[in-house]
């Protein structure tokens, strides 16, 4: 069964490596999808509601975890609403996942251990009035989403799409093969040896990894 987070579908997999669809080949997209995912550093399915704690760092770029952002609900700053006029989020901020804040700066607050805090010894966290909380829709609409609802029209970049298939076909075709082991043939000659570093043998093939470049998200913690 598809899976909301599925960047392509097992049937178009299945048609590059000319075999059925079966359940085993659905879950080793999903694990591929998941894999792009955590190569990229982000979430790509589209996400309705989303609610939001982000480090403001006293400046007039606030970054949300899920771009594109389709849709700003609403934002409150120390306890109070934003009113809508104050920010903006399009063209190029919103698919960046940017809220611009109108002549001014966000509320100072940071990230410190992974945490959203005013200062390093206090913590703000999903219940800190003096914070920022954003609630938003963002992200694309992937092909398991669509596949789930025939109604939804796919969002999510071809080339996100294209590196995802690359790589379930990879998986696939390397099942039960060891990364770590590097093989070697002269004619009737043939040696296999434990690599330290398996160059070019991670999950993500090097084309799927050229393509998903403008979708790797640096993220300060």
């Amino acid at each position: 069964m598809p899976n909301p987070a599925d960047l392509c579908l097992a049937a178009t997999v299945a048609e590059d490596l000319g075999v059925a669809v079966t359940l085993r080949l659905e879950s080793l997209v999903t694990a591929a999808s998941r894999a792009v995912a955590g190569y990229c550093g982000r979430v790509f399915e589209h996400g309705q509601g989303l609610v939001e704690y982000p480090a403001g760092y006293g400046r007039p770029l606030l970054l949300l975890e899920r771009p594109p952002v389709v849709l700003v609900v609403g934002v409150w700053e120390g306890g109070a609403f934003v009113p809508a006029e104050e920010y903006e989020s399009h063209g190029k901020l919103a698919d960046a996942g940017m809220l611009y804040r109108k002549g001014g700066v966000w509320r100072m607050t940071a990230r410190w251990g992974g945490q959203v805090v005013a200062m390093a010894d206090s913590f703000l966290g999903e219940s800190g009035e003096a914070g920022i909380r954003v609630v938003y829709d963002g992200g694309f609409v992937t092909p398991g989403q669509r596949a789930l609802d025939a109604s939804r029209v796919v969002t999510l970049p071809e080339d996100v799409q294209e590196a995802t298939i690359l790589t379930a076909v990879q998986m696939f075709r390397s099942r039960g093969v060891d990364s770590m082991v590097a093989s070697e043939s002269i004619g009737d000659w043939s040696v296999s040896y434990f690599a330290a570093k398996a160059e070019g043998k991670g999950p993500i093939p090097g084309t799927a990894q050229a393509l998903l470049a403008p979708y790797v998200i640096h993220r300060v913690s």
